[in-house]
């Protein structure tokens, strides 16, 4: 109890200190409720997952000639390109906390995204990473299925448009952290899981515009247009640790005694 109060006290004073440190704040939240589940906890499991992502955002608005943005551009019209999907890629870790058949289940992956805009004289590539931290409830369903769903909240540490022109007066910028709800189902057998997981992102990205170089592009002044991120997220994992939580009894890539969710 000590050790909770301690880190809400601290999370505070982290918090107070400037408006960039607040967000960290639902980080303690996690680290609160970890915690007491752990103290609480029938069983737990540690383990690694990867896997692919398909991912959505938003329209780009081409600014034809008579827009007034855009000098012998081409298509010579307004023009609005949907974003075509790539494979992204994720990665990370995991610990798996239950109570009979309830579970939570924190998370930290690695996750980079791809999707790319076809104009008119070359394709535009949109890429992101970041550090994406899922709280997930669970329930399990029947035998090795379960159902979750819980909020995430990511670090951006990267994100651009290869099309834009570096130093103009339309710089592609983007905000830093982000908050995204989860959906998904899993399936375990043995050691190895495999996960589907839908995200959609509660913080809407702005309209944003940029300059994009109009002699490999076709496309001069353009809006990247306002919308909510989703992504489709396909996984695999491997229980590496489990801990029964009554005996605190440790079993090296062991699978909850029975070969799959009971």
């Amino acid at each position: 109890m000590n050790l909770i109060l301690n880190l809400y006290i601290y999370g505070n004073i982290i918090s107070t200190h400037n408006y960039k440190t607040m967000q960290i704040k639902p980080l303690f939240i996690v680290i609160l409720l970890i915690t007491f589940s752990f103290v609480n906890a029938q069983e737990y499991t540690f383990g690694l997952k990867g896997g692919i992502n398909f991912n959505n955002i938003g329209e780009l608005y081409h600014n034809g000639n008579n827009s007034g943005l855009g000098i012998n551009v081409t298509p010579n019209d307004d023009t609005v390109y949907s974003a075509e999907k790539e494979m992204g890629f994720q990665f990370g870790a995991f610990a798996m906390i239950a109570f009979n058949k309830f579970f939570i289940r924190p998370e930290v992956n690695f996750v980079s995204s791809k999707n790319n805009y076809p104009l008119a004289f070359e394709t535009a590539y949109w890429t992101s990473t970041k550090i994406d931290v899922p709280l997930l409830l669970g329930y399990k369903i029947y035998g090795p299925v379960a159902l979750y769903a819980g909020p995430s909240f990511a670090n951006i540490s990267d994100m651009k448009l290869d099309a834009v022109e570096q130093g103009s007066n339309y710089p592609y910028v983007y905000k830093k952290s982000s908050t995204s709800i989860n959906a998904g189902i899993l399936a375990e057998y043995g050691r190895i899981g495999i996960d589907l997981r839908y995200q959609y992102g509660i913080t809407k990205v702005e309209e944003l515009r940029v300059d994009i170089n109009r002699g490999i592009y076709g496309t001069n002044i353009a809006e990247l247009l306002e919308y909510n991120p989703s992504q489709i997220q396909l996984s695999i994992h491997i229980n590496i640790l489990n801990i029964n939580g009554e005996n605190r009894r440790s079993k090296k890539g062991a699978w909850r005694g029975s070969g799959c969710l009971n």
